[in-house]
């Protein structure tokens, strides 16, 4: 039986469709700039590889004694290097949603995936009180930071500019007032590691976070936040959270495990982030 012009015109219409869906993949490509997806990638390892290595010297290769009697807070000061972490992870979901990428690229969740094993392995060793080669730790926390690394960089070499580009304005009322309110919590948190009972409060700024993941997608939400930052806060924040996780393993591993060296540390820790909140507002 011959088609009839209903089919013929049926199946015109199919290609056309699949046509113009080819097309509009093919610009939501264009406008997808892989150069801020580099720089992300790269900072993303930049902060596992210090997440990683303060972890490690925290709680690697110790007995569970040693830990718990660590300064004021023992295994509480976990919560000090999880919380800017994690805060991390919503504030690039924000980034990866401003330049139209709704997925990870295979390749680097894959890396990461595979380069968290000796991690994981260290972490099951120090639970069970098997000592190990300090080296490992080293090992352990370059192993999923360099592909990552490796990875941005070859992406950055072979990405061009966006076929169409939106301009990048200045972060509103509200961005502002999250990012020195962020500041302020981060540079809280230090301060609070440094007294007793830190097990106890610091249940309390976890509280903090979980609030600020519920307003996922709101305005006020961190997703919301990372996409409207410029290179000053997203610089301004690398700064809090070296200075957050420095100060963590000073107050656990020396003798400087006192209220006035964490009062003094968190200062600076919400130093740059309020400071960019401000000449934001200025700008």
């Amino acid at each position: 039986m011959k088609p009839n012009d209903t089919d013929r015109l049926d199946a015109a219409g199919a290609a056309r469709l699949l046509e113009a869906g080819a097309v509009a993949s093919a610009r939501a490509d264009g406008a997808v700039d892989r150069r801020v997806l580099a720089r992300t990638q790269c900072g993303i390892a930049a902060a596992m590889l210090i997440y990683i290595s303060a972890f490690l010297l925290l709680f690697g290769n110790q007995t569970q004694e040693a830990v718990s009697g660590a300064a004021s807070g023992g295994y509480a000061y976990a919560n000090v290097l999880l919380i800017p972490f994690l805060v991390l992870t919503q504030l690039v979901m924000g980034v990866r949603d401003r330049v139209r990428v709704l997925r990870a690229h295979r390749p680097s969740l894959v890396f990461t995936l595979i380069g968290l094993i000796p991690f994981l392995a260290l972490a099951v060793l120090s639970v069970f009180g098997v000592s190990y080669p300090w080296g490992f730790n080293l090992v352990a926390a370059a192993a999923p930071a360099v592909p990552m690394v490796w990875l941005g960089l070859k992406s950055a070499r072979r990405a061009d500019p966006p076929a169409t580009t939106v301009a990048h304005t200045e972060p509103g009322r509200p961005a502002r007032i999250m990012t020195a309110s962020l500041g302020l919590y981060l540079g809280l948190t230090g301060m609070l590691a440094a007294f007793n009972g830190f097990a106890l409060t610091g249940l309390g700024l976890i509280t903090v976070l979980i609030v600020l993941l519920a307003l996922f997608s709101s305005r006020w939400g961190l997703p919301s936040l990372g996409a409207a930052w410029s290179t000053r806060e997203w610089t301004a924040y690398a700064l809090s959270f070296t200075l957050l996780v420095t100060l963590a393993v000073v107050l656990a591993r020396t003798p400087w495990n006192t209220p006035l060296v964490g009062v003094v540390g968190g200062m600076p820790v919400a130093a740059p982030l309020v400071v960019a909140a401000v000449r934001g507002a200025r700008s």
